[in-house]
């Protein structure tokens, strides 16, 4: 029997890894300025401008415990989406990948290099 109905299935599943942190590089990177806001409850982001020349405002829970974080994440990915004309998975991907640190280069055989450090020649 069916208890409750959610309209989430056709989600991607890795939303659920979105950070605030990746978030914010992201918009960062692509020109949006992250605008003041009275309370640390929300964090709000201005960007391009709309048809009326102001600028187009996202705003997203600053903590990830937040009970709509996830839904705010699915609704600025949607715009976010529209606004570049790219698939939705597309932008889910770079913000997963805007707040990582960048990968460390591999060697031939495929795992990654490891450099060592100063403190191993001693």
């Amino acid at each position: 029997m069916l208890t409750s109905m959610t309209n989430r299935t056709w989600i991607d599943p890795r939303i659920a890894q979105v950070r605030v942190a990746g978030v914010r590089s992201y918009l960062s990177q692509h020109g949006w300025k992250e605008q003041t806001y009275p309370g640390p409850e929300l964090l709000v982001f201005g960007g391009p401008v709309d048809d009326d020349g102001e600028p187009i405002i996202q705003v997203i829970p600053s903590d990830e415990s937040m009970l709509d974080y996830p839904m705010r994440i699915e609704e600025l990915i949607g715009a976010l989406s529209v606004l570049e004309d790219r698939p939705a998975a597309d932008v889910l991907t770079d913000l997963l990948h805007a707040g990582s640190p960048p990968h460390p280069p591999a060697t031939p055989n495929g795992t990654p290099a490891v450099t060592p450090s100063p403190a191993a020649d001693r």
